[in-house]
């Protein structure tokens, strides 16, 4: 079936909250490099305005590290090549000297800009103390010492709220033109952990990612997406909404709330694009005041499918988390229950579905184990045909002559389908995505679009490229200027089209490496890539692993958080 028929056929969008633009763009980020960079990057060129909100904030985060916020000596030919790159994309010299003389942290940049006359307002979670990723408080008074206006929205709070709900978006939106949506928090959690800015290699530890406790956070793998045009307008109108509803809840000052801004100029655009939100009951007040978008969006999805699902999630829940980690406690999650029958009729219909999970998640490994057996009894002549896929990530070091592993943190929200569809956000694949948190994803019919995203993400797991190669492949995507020698980006995308085209292709080079590095893992010798087969514990322990509810099966004692 040709995509444009595709297109018209099947209805793949939410029908109760924001439209369906034919005039905008989306562009795929793969890791907290390139987000943060190329967010950073934004912040510094805005006119007028600037509004962020996340699930958590470190104000003292660097957003740039390393030669991308300094290559050399002043006159070298590298730092000479970065300043040139800079200006390329829109600095001015002032900027430039910034950029190039400053640590980037999220409290400077932001402060930088309040000081250039630019409004800054960050909408903060104030989250209760049951969680210990962030300190609230704190962060909001160093915004606000550089001079961020912030509130702290306390929206997820009160006896009618599901017990443990976040206010888990992570967007930004710069003068209305630009919206930044996905799984990329600019934070490092309290305990010096899972520090967000991460390259596609996943070094076993990286002098760039160390923390105050001097230990090393876990490899960190994540997608983020940029909107440009009419679309990234929907996102500010969730901040303004969001924002607006604690000001006049809370009674604070009139002269707080954000007032609406025109739309952005139309773009050309080869996207159809959609915004779409989990929006809980009670946690807000404007209309509508619940929202399941994005379970629509899944739901529809599946059931579109003709030849592939691809899944990168950082969970896959049938029973609903209420705090304990116990999955027969749970209730069954009913959005994740039409989900589940979606993706078992996907492959009684021949399609083939591969998940990319977390190893050690955080909490709730039994719960994606539940469902997963769920899944596998929702098809079985699937699972015999090889049609059902999961892997997680890992990566190695050589420490005193011994091979060390250690899990990568899926922490990704991304969907392919068949190369035509995908969506990338907040929203993970368990209740509390689809029904009982704050949630954003931004979803995109393109056919190019989804391919090259799906090769970015390949490519990272089968270990195709060098780090440097992954970068300059993702800025030219992004049409991002480019050094002289652009030509070797264009020979390395021909490479990745080449080897990874054919999805099922790409999908045996997968299965094969996992097994490979399974056997690698066993025989204590380096991990090519970062692919694994998932195991569930049965599984696990059937191989003789040393599997713990609490940590999986891939991490060594001495690297637990």
């Amino acid at each position: 079936m040709s995509t444009s028929s595709s297109m018209s056929l099947y209805n793949w969008w939410s029908e109760e909250d924001t439209p369906v633009h034919a005039d905008s763009r989306v562009t795929c980020l793969v890791d907290g490099r390139t987000t943060l960079l190329i967010m950073c990057r934004h912040f510094l060129l805005a006119r007028s305005y600037i509004y962020i909100a996340n699930w958590g904030i470190t104000p003292n985060m660097e957003l740039v590290r390393g030669k991308d916020q300094r290559a050399g000596s002043d006159g070298s030919p590298e730092q000479d090549s970065l300043v040139a790159e800079l200006r390329a994309a829109g600095l001015d010299e002032d900027k430039i000297d910034f950029w190039c003389s400053h640590n980037l942290t999220i409290q400077t940049v932001l402060g930088f800009m309040v000081q250039q006359g630019v409004e800054v307002k960050a909408l903060i979670w104030e989250c209760s103390n049951f969680f210990s990723h962030y300190d609230p408080k704190a962060a909001y008074q160093e915004l606000v010492d550089a001079g961020v206006t912030c509130i702290l929205d306390d929206s997820s709070r009160g006896i009618l709220h599901h017990p443990i709900e976040s206010l888990h978006q992570k967007i930004a939106v710069v003068d209305g033109t630009h919206a930044f949506v996905g799984g990329i928090d600019p934070l490092i959690e309290l305990n010096g952990d899972f520090d967000r800015w991460d390259t596609p290699k996943h070094h076993f530890s990286s002098p760039f990612r160390r923390n105050p406790h001097d230990r090393t956070p876990h490899p960190w793998h994540d997608a983020h997406a940029m909107i440009e045009g009419p679309a990234a307008g929907d996102v500010e109108l969730n901040f303004r909404e969001r924002w607006n509803d604690v000001v006049e809840r809370h009674h604070l000052d009139d002269k707080l709330l954000v007032q609406q801004h025109p739309q952005a100029s139309p773009l050309e655009s080869n996207s159809l694009i959609q915004i779409a939100r989990t929006i809980p009951e009670h946690t807000y007040s404007f209309l509508p005041r619940i929202i399941r978008g994005i379970s629509q969006l899944y739901a529809n999805a599946f059931s579109n499918t003709q030849r592939f699902i691809y899944l990168e999630n950082q969970y896959f829940w049938l029973h609903a988390y209420y705090g304990i980690d116990i999955p027969l406690l749970g209730r069954d999650s009913p959005e994740m229950e039409r989900n589940i029958r979606e993706l078992g009729s996907a492959l009684r219909r021949g399609a083939t579905v591969t998940f990319v999970l977390p190893d050690h998640p955080n909490v709730g490994r039994a719960f994606t184990d539940a469902a997963l057996t769920r899944l596998l009894d929702e098809a079985p002549e699937a699972i015999r045909q090889g049609r059902l896929q999961v892997f997680c990530l890992a990566t190695s070091a050589n420490i005193d002559g011994i091979e060390h592993y250690r899990p990568i943190y899926v922490h990704a929200k991304v969907a392919i389908i068949d190369d035509l569809w995908s969506t990338v956000g907040s929203a993970n694949l368990n209740n509390r995505g689809m029904r009982d948190d704050t949630e954003m994803n931004v979803a995109t019919l393109n056919a190019e679009l989804a391919r090259d995203f799906r090769l970015l993400l390949w490519a990272e797991h089968l270990g195709l490229l060098s780090q440097d190669d992954f970068f300059i492949i993702e800025l030219h995507l992004m049409h991002q200027f480019q050094k002289p020698d652009d030509q070797r980006s264009i020979k390395l995308l021909q490479y990745l089209k080449e080897t990874l085209s054919d999805p099922f292709v790409g999908l045996r080079l997968m299965n094969d490496r996992a097994r490979d590095n399974l056997l690698r893992y066993k025989a204590n010798l380096p991990l090519i890539g970062h692919l694994l087969p998932y195991l569930t514990a049965e599984e696990a322990t059937q191989q003789g692993l040393p599997f713990r509810e609490d940590h999986g099966w891939i991490e060594e004692p001495e690297f637990h958080s």
